[in-house]
This record gives C-alpha cells, sequence and structure tokens, in this order.
C-alpha cells in the first residue's frame, strides 16, 4: 500500500513538471512574441509620426502660398480696377472673385501655350520656306576644262511648309541668288513686276503644286561666270513679291 503512494507520488511530481516545463516554455513564448509586438508597433509609431508631420508641412506651406496667392490676385484686379493699395483698400475683392480670376489667367496662359504649341500664334497666311539647302553643281562635257573649278550651277531645294491657311494651287517661287559683292546673279532678263509697280529681279523661278500639306521644291540657277566669285552667297526666296525664306552658300 505504501509502494502504490509512493508511486502515486512520483508519477504527480512528474506530470506537475512537466506542466510547469510547459507552461514556462508557453510563457517565454509568449513574452517574447508580445515584445517584439511592442517593437514593431512602436517603429510604426514613430514612421506615421514622421509622415504626419510630413503632410503637416506640406499643408502649412500650400496654405501659406495660397494665401500668398489670394493677396497678389486681389493686388492685380485692385490694378486694373484702379483702386488704391490693398492695406488701405476697404473694398478688397472677395475669394470668390479670386479664384475666378485665377481660373480665367490660368485658361489665358493655357490657351496662349497650345497656341505656341500648335503654332498658331505665328501662322499667317503667307508661305514660309524651309530647309532650304544649297549646293554647286558642276556641268560636265566635251569642252569642259578640268582645270577650271568654277561651279556653272547652284542646286536650290527647299520645302513649303504646310499652312492650311494658303489656299492650294500652282505657285510660282522665285529664287534669287545674291554674290559676295551684292550683285543679283540672273541669266538674262529675268525680272517681275507687281502691280504696284514693284520689280523683283530674280535668278531662277519654280512652279509648285502647294496642296496645304509640306512640299519640297528643287530648281537650278545657272550662274553668269563674270560673277561666280569666291565667299559667301546670300539665297533668298520669294513668293507674291514676299521673302518667305533665307540662307546662306558658301563657295
Amino acid at each position: 500500500m505504501a509502494l502504490s503512494k509512493n508511486k502515486i507520488a512520483k508519477i504527480s511530481i512528474i506530470v506537475l513538471m512537466l506542466l510547469a516545463l510547459f507552461f514556462s516554455v508557453k510563457y517565454y513564448k509568449v513574452t517574447d512574441e508580445f515584445e517584439t509586438y511592442v517593437e514593431i508597433a512602436d517603429l510604426e509609431n514613430k514612421v506615421l509620426d514622421s509622415q504626419l508631420a510630413e503632410i503637416l508641412h506640406k499643408y502649412d506651406s500650400i496654405s501659406l502660398k495660397n494665401r500668398e496667392d489670394s493677396v497678389r490676385y486681389n493686388e492685380q484686379i485692385r490694378l486694373l480696377q484702379g483702386g488704391s493699395s490693398i492695406a488701405g483698400d476697404s473694398k478688397l475683392v472677395s475669394a470668390e472673385d479670386s479664384i475666378v480670376y485665377y481660373a480665367k489667367v490660368q485658361q489665358a496662359k493655357s490657351n496662349n501655350s497650345f497656341k505656341a504649341k500648335s503654332g498658331l500664334a505665328s501662322k499667317s497666311d503667307k508661305l514660309a520656306a524651309l530647309n532650304i539647302n544649297v549646293k554647286g553643281v558642276k556641268i560636265y562635257s566635251d569642252n569642259y576644262d578640268l582645270k577650271d573649278t568654277k561651279i556653272q550651277q547652284l542646286r536650290v531645294c527647299f520645302t513649303l511648309e504646310e499652312n492650311h491657311l494658303v489656299k492650294s494651287g500652282q505657285k510660282t517661287i522665285y529664287v534669287q541668288v545674291v554674290n559676295p559683292k551684292n550683285q543679283i546673279i540672273s541669266s538674262g532678263n529675268t525680272s517681275v513686276e507687281s502691280d504696284l509697280k514693284v520689280k523683283l529681279q530674280y535668278s531662277a523661278s519654280v512652279d509648285a503644286d502647294y496642296k496645304k500639306k509640306d512640299t519640297d521644291v528643287c530648281t537650278y540657277v545657272n550662274l553668269e561666270q563674270k560673277k561666280t566669285i569666291k565667299g559667301k552667297y546670300k539665297i533668298n526666296i520669294y513668293h507674291d513679291f514676299v521673302k518667305i525664306g533665307t540662307t546662306v552658300f558658301e563657295y
């Protein structure tokens, strides 16, 4: 009987020790997880505090800018209306009027920007010659002297810019070549006169079929040998007695 009681007591002690060990491990694990949770929560709180401080700083900056803008817009409107200084003006424009004024200013800026980007601000009903390219040409023949370094022609190419304000159709383009001595190179009597008695001397002319799109045009200018000298030549492009493009060719 005594032996049975001893066994029961030992088993009870072992069970109690195992339970104590289990709860100790469980307690340690729970404690460790809690400390980890506290550290993570503390870190998240610091991050949130930092973000909140940044948001408040940006809000203060925006509020200050809005106040400055409001004062500036009121001052601009006052100047337009011929009012007195803001400090002594008892009839300041309301916040709503400032917003309306600001919206109109921004709309005007947007329209100007659109016009500048689309080219509408500078477009007219006149042609424009772009990408003017000039090259010297030598004509080889049986009678050509290889020792002669002079060129006989100029090849002039350019692009008539797209413009929907210009009517489609045949356009007569005049090319004028001016040598370094300011002499206009022309083979024969090449000149035209307008209804207003304006005379234009040119070096070559070319007809272009213009359809309101970019149109590439090329022509050749026959050079006068006595006027063909070393130096810089000015190439002018005309249409309807209006210069629509110019460039410089160095020979």
